[in-house]
């Protein structure tokens, strides 16, 4: 674990702005209080991780289907019946507009003045982060009027297409930039790549930027600019710059305020641990393969491992006892990935695919090894050369499958991107029957691992594309669009 001692100040803010008031830099972005970038670094850092790895995760967790609400509480029951308002996750949209997005343009600012493309880079590649985040999520956000201050108050809002393009142009402006430079310096307070070496750092920012335009780019390649894409994913796997080790944040203990944002937000601060049950979804796939990590991801009900069927949160107790189900997983002290090192191998190894090159096997190999090490656990060789073996002498949309249902089974804890994944690809699979028959029985005919509707669903059927528009936006921003229904694709999606 990094040092979480390295400044006082740090345990101040290491979670959810919890020194705001001290630490207050979001008045105005053209005139704020001075405050030293490598200060307002891990803040600004710590405000994207907290909305991305709680309130968005836990969303895409359900929508993933590999969480279902519990049957005995009642917490995220609008999640998972895509019963969801304008009204709902305006906390994450806050947290990630008025506090992570724009202190990282005062970051930018201050590095400009002073020639420290080192933290030019980070709060570009930061930023973006953040901004692909919501895009993907809402397809339309203010991007290129954003963060302006009170010069210009109510942005418009982009379309997604424009969005991605200033994202990577906002990448290659902060690549491009004099690394070499003696107004470099390291930054130690930064929670991603922390330390004391310069080169070091801006190496590895540098593989962040270019993985983070690899996924930019995969996620337009079932969309209308899939030839383009291509073309730019073909250069990237050429110049062959990418991580080659997670991009975490891992400075969270077990303390209220301190700990893992999900567990934070879904454990401690409801005091209530039996929200999230496993879904069947998930559940059978792990057991129909014997997959270790079931008891890594869950633990077992009364009688073992037991699992809802997807959204089944009025199951009544005379049926199913409110102990029986298997119970979510979650720790304090579990890192936030920003980029896991099983989710850059898949990207690579769909990466190579898409590019007609041979390494889309290695990737995937190493993709699912990686899986299982973050979790501590080994794959074992029997399912490498089984179950989850790569088919090599396949089609191409069967490799594809592959790939995104072995990124599916490795991404709990990152369930919005698995859920972006889906709305991609169509991978994992939509089942044409539930998973139980009105008896109670599980149907046969079901597969394991896909995706059923939820029991509860208000939509009719159909599944959950977006969000819907925040109101807090339209309350201050008559810019802001139009209701769009949460079965609405975004710009990319499949």
């Amino acid at each position: 674990m990094k040092n979480i001692l390295k400044l006082n100040i740090v345990l101040c803010i290491i979670l959810f702005g919890s020194c705001n008031d001290w630490l207050d830099v979001n008045t105005d972005p053209n005139n704020p209080s001075q405050v030293s970038l490598d200060l307002i670094l891990p803040n600004a850092q710590m405000q994207i991780a907290s909305a991305m790895a709680g309130d968005y995760a836990l969303l895409g967790g359900l929508w993933s289907q590999h969480w279902t609400q519990s049957h005995i509480a009642s917490q995220y029951k609008d999640i998972d019946s895509y019963d969801l308002t304008d009204k709902d996750l305006e906390i994450a949209w806050t947290e990630m507009f008025s506090d992570g997005l724009v202190d990282f343009e005062e970051i930018k600012r201050q590095a400009s003045a002073s020639g420290n493309w080192n933290a030019y880079l980070q709060a570009v590649c930061m930023q973006t982060y953040g901004f692909q985040l919501l895009a993907d999520f809402y397809d339309k956000i203010p991007y290129t009027e954003a963060l302006k201050g009170e010069s210009l108050s109510k942005p418009k809002w982009d379309d997604g297409e424009v969005v991605y393009d200033g994202m990577i142009s906002a990448l290659n402006e902060a690549l491009s930039k004099d690394f070499s430079a003696a107004t470099n310096t390291a930054l130690t307070t930064d929670f991603v790549f922390g330390g004391t070496n310069r080169t070091a750092q801006i190496n590895s920012w540098v593989r962040f930027a270019n993985t983070l335009k690899l996924k930019i780019y995969l996620r337009q390649t079932e969309s209308a600019r899939k030839a383009d894409a291509l073309v730019k994913i073909k250069d990237l796997l050429a110049t062959n710059n990418f991580l080659q080790e997670a991009a975490t944040i891992d400075v969270f203990i077990d303390e209220a305020n301190r700990s893992n944002p999900l567990y934070e937000n879904n454990v401690r601060q409801l005091n209530v641990a039996t929200n999230l049950r496993a879904s069947f979804t998930f559940l059978s796939f792990l057991q129909l393969h014997a997959d270790p990590r079931l008891d890594a991801y869950f633990t077992t009900g009364a009688t073992g491992h037991f699992a809802l069927a997807q959204g089944d949160f009025n199951e009544l107790t005379s049926v199913t006892p409110g102990d029986k189900t298997s119970k979510a997983n979650f720790s304090p002290t579990t890192p936030v990935y920003l980029f896991s090192l099983d989710e850059i191998h898949f990207m690579l190894a769909e990466a190579n695919l898409r590019a007609g090159n041979s390494s889309d096997e290695s990737n995937y190999y190493d993709g699912v090894k990686a899986a299982f090490n973050k979790f501590g656990l080994t794959a074992p060789q029997s399912l490498l050369d089984g179950d989850y073996k790569y088919p090599s002498g396949g089609t191409f949309d069967q490799k594809l499958e592959a790939i995104i249902v072995q990124k599916w089974a490795g991404s709990v804890n990152q369930g919005h991107e698995s859920y972006f994944d889906h709305n991609r690809t169509g991978y994992p699979r939509i089942s044409s029957v539930p998973a139980y028959n009105p008896n109670g029985e599980v149907n046969p005919s079901y597969i394991p691992g896909q995706f059923t509707y939820s029991i509860q669903g208000v939509t009719g059927g159909a599944f959950p594309k977006r969000l819907i528009y925040p109101d807090i936006s339209r309350r201050v921003n008559p810019n802001t669009p139009a209701f769009t229904p949460i079965t609405t694709k975004v710009w990319w999606a499949k």
